[in-house]
């Protein structure tokens, strides 16, 4: 079975388990810092996914590093070990964050600008996409130089691309249309 329908799934379970226990918010904090040990330690996820190692010890070893964590999380944590699902626990994550946010009427957007946004940038271009979309929008800013200036959007599968470098293409192949004509 591919990583991304088991991600779905595993991620939907644990949605709808978390969503009957009222446990939304605490399960997302749990799922970050899972994934988060599990990207910053890749000695961890090449232990977890060797053949040798039997899934009781990998609940051994869980069951310590995430001894704190709900029993949701650890009872996840415990199955994909018996199945041998651990390549999956990022994408599991992820399928997790995006049922909450789906929930949640949350958006997430990435907004590729030239230099790092302020404060005042960011709630403005904040401001301005949840009236777009009609949602509460969570940004990553990521900086490309080469845009030049203004910004590209990306939410969901929608692109906004009001990038410098993107005007000047769109005006240079006006140009050229207009000398042809």
């Amino acid at each position: 079975m591919s990583r991304s329908i088991i991600a779905k799934r595993y991620g939907k379970a644990l949605f709808e388990a978390a969503r009957e226990q009222n446990a939304l918010d605490r399960t997302a904090q749990d799922w970050q810092l899972v994934t988060d040990v599990w990207t910053r330690h890749p000695e961890l996820r090449e232990w977890a996914v060797h053949p040798r190692v039997t899934s009781g010890e990998k609940k051994e070893v869980y069951d310590k590093l995430f001894g704190d964590l709900s029993d949701l999380t650890r009872n996840l944590l415990r199955l994909i070990a018996e199945r041998n699902r651990e390549d999956a626990i990022e994408a599991i994550g992820s399928e997790y964050q995006a049922l909450v946010h789906e929930a949640k009427g949350v958006a997430e957007a990435e907004v590729i600008t030239s230099h790092p946004l302020t404060k005042a940038g960011e709630k403005e271009l904040i401001a301005v996409f949840q009236k777009i979309i009609g949602k509460t929008l969570v940004i990553t800013n990521r900086v490309e130089p080469d845009i030049l200036g203004g910004a590209v959007v990306r939410v969901g599968d929608r692109l906004y691309d009001g990038s410098l470098v993107n005007k000047l293409k769109r005006f240079r192949k006006e140009m050229t249309a207009s000398r042809i004509g």
